[in-house]
């Protein structure tokens, strides 16, 4: 579809409203759009668009907010769209458990079943429709972990997700006070509101623990409790199973889910073998310093993913494995992630500082941090030239105190004094003990993505308080012996990764083991196979010819290597059937085909 057609918008969509049961008999809420240029009798693949936290279904299918791709421009590219509202909010019933793998990756399941039904859905098998996935944060993060579990899901978008909420939330133990703040009061209010809706009248509520996390996260604190639940959330372990290609989104001026979400989402999945690309945007949860985050860039990006591996075309061109939109508003690319390192900024300094609760001025209201006025500073050299600062900046610090309160935070952020403007919004709590002793503290701060310039000037701030996060409680003098820190500079045309272990090799011819029986006029014919190469992923293409007719099915490795194929051949019993099947192949294996086998038929 044109640029031109993306932003003039799609034909005016009208819902299929349904209420679809899931595994545990809570009602959940759908709409199903089709796409705006199918045409009468075409199947298309279907896109699910999860909601951010705590919204209903998006049900506005002919403009596109803010998401990473809307739903008009999903539509007017050729695909079938379904929103839901997730369990315990919006029209479903049932209890919102976070993204709970046992529960509302359950309730994706059933929606792909229902989805499946649907006559303008294409299907790749019965009970089988071709499946991609989009959606924001809390909507982004239901990916990662449907995709790891069912592998009907064909390709993902997932944007501004978290690796663990628990990270987010409270990295290193501090609480982000004004965002768990936020999304939990409107989390509470819009889950216990009763609504009215196709399901029948819902009484909404949320995970008790939730509940018991959101108060503490006002207090300024969570419990280990909490931090378990949260912490249970986390889609790390299940990046590995994923095998569906995925185009990771995060945002660079993200207090909540930063940078470092994503390399961690970008890695696991890569550990995998899946196909997968990183792009950082000027957005996410945050406010984006300059004119245009270049939205229609991120539209177009993935589109072309969703056209790639849900489309099935290799001639589109999906871009660089990574790409980024640095502190200036311009996109940049490199061959790889992570990038070769071509040396450091480096800073160093030493202060005193006084800490009280005055440090955290605006902690429970503002959403982004500020430069400090109380501070110990270290100022960086101009860089000699221009320059990519992209990466995890190193920090050591040695300092000894006393306080009122002897466990408590200081807080690290990068200044750009020519703005006036923390780097990248990016802050990092440094956990302290005030007792007297010294000590030496190391900590990789936040991510960042900026371009130096010889005319750029970038100041360290070593503060005892930050808006984003709870309250000073503690009341003393902090001295820092030392402080220093580096800034990554990196080459866009090197790779920083080493190199792979094992070229792409061929897997193992596949051994077919064949039943069949009468099923009315026709036969069945399962097929049976294992993977006997490592990593046991990718999809398998079953033939079975018998005279003139012929039936063919893909299906998916499964996650214990098995291959398991069910046709329905229209052939006379006796018939001599003859079965071949190919492996596609995936990052690490080659495609091959298996050994074709010749069966009587019963």
């Amino acid at each position: 579809m044109s640029t031109l057609a993306l932003l003039t918008g799609s034909p005016a969509a009208h819902a299929r409203d349904v209420v679809v049961t899931s595994f545990d008999g809570t009602p959940i809420v759908a709409h199903f759009y089709t796409s705006s240029v199918a045409k009468p009798g075409e199947r298309d693949p279907t896109v699910l668009v999860g909601s951010g936290y705590p919204e209903s279904a998006n049900t506005k299918p002919d403009v596109d907010t803010s998401d990473i791709v809307g739903l008009a421009a999903l539509r007017g590219a050729g695909y079938n769209v379904l929103t839901w509202d997730p369990r315990g909010l919006g029209g479903s019933g049932g209890v919102l458990r976070f993204n709970s793998p046992d529960y509302e990756v359950r309730d994706v399941q059933a929606l792909i079943d229902w989805v499946a039904t649907q006559p303008e859905a294409l299907l790749d098998g019965p009970g089988d429709p071709r499946i991609g996935m989009s959606g924001s944060s809390y909507g982004g993060a239901i990916q990662l972990l449907v995709a790891a579990r069912d592998p009907r899901v064909d390709a993902i978008v997932p944007d501004i997700s978290y690796n663990s909420p628990a990270d987010g939330f409270a990295p290193a133990g501090d609480v982000k006070t004004s965002w768990l703040t936020q999304i939990c009061s409107l989390g509470t209010a819009v889950s216990y509101l009763p609504t009215g809706d196709e399901a029948g009248l819902q009484l909404g509520g949320q995970d008790p623990q939730l509940t018991s996390a959101c108060a503490q996260g006002v207090l300024g604190s969570l419990s280990a409790a909490s931090t378990r639940f949260f912490a249970a959330r986390s889609v790390e372990p299940f990046l590995k199973d994923i095998r569906a290609p995925t185009l990771i989104s995060q945002g660079t001026v993200d207090v909540l889910f930063g940078p470092s979400a994503g390399i961690a989402n970008f890695e696991g999945v890569r550990a995998g073998g899946a196909p997968v690309k990183m792009m950082w945007r000027c957005g996410g949860h945050g406010k984006c310093p300059t004119p245009s985050s270049d939205q229609l860039h991120v539209t177009l990006t993935a589109l072309a993913w969703l056209h790639r591996w849900l489309d099935r075309d290799p001639s589109v061109d999906t871009g660089p494995v990574f790409e980024w939109q640095d502190d200036s508003g311009t996109w940049r690319h490199g061959v790889d992630f992570p990038l070769a390192s071509t040396g450091t900024l480096d800073a160093s300094g030493s202060g005193t500082l006084a800490i009280s609760p005055a440090d955290s001025a605006g902690s429970g209201v503002l959403l982004e941090p500020i430069p400090a006025v109380n501070a110990v500073t270290a100022d960086f050299p101009a860089p000699a030239a221009d320059s990519t600062i992209l990466g995890a900046p190193a920090l050591t610090l040695t300092y000894h105190g006393i306080a009122t309160v002897k466990s408590t935070y200081l807080y690290a952020q990068l200044v750009d004094t020519v703005n006036d403007r923390v780097v990248d919004d990016q802050v990092t709590p440094l956990p302290v003990v005030l007792d007297g002793r010294t000590r030496t503290l190391q900590r990789s701060l936040e991510t960042i993505a900026i371009h130096g310039e010889p005319s750029s000037r970038y100041r360290l701030q070593i503060t005892g308080g930050s808006p984003v996060f709870a309250l000073q409680r503690a009341i003393g003098a902090v001295t820092i012996g030392s402080v220093s820190a580096s800034l990554p500079i990196v080459d866009p045309d090197r790779s920083g990764r080493p190199p792979a272990a094992a070229p792409l090799v061929l897997p193992k011819r596949l051994r077919l083991r064949v039943s069949s029986r009468r099923d009315g006029h026709a036969s069945r014919l399962v097929v049976r196979s294992r993977l006997r190469s490592a990593p046991c992923m990718g999809v398998v293409t079953v033939t079975a010819r018998a005279g003139r007719a012929v039936r063919s099915v893909r299906t998916h490795v499964r996650r214990d290597c098995t291959v398991r194929a069910v046709l329905r051949l229209a052939a006379a019993r006796g018939r001599h059937v003859r079965v071949g099947a190919r492996f596609a192949g995936n990052g690490a294996l080659a495609a091959r085909r298996a050994r074709s086998v010749v069966r009587r038929l019963r």
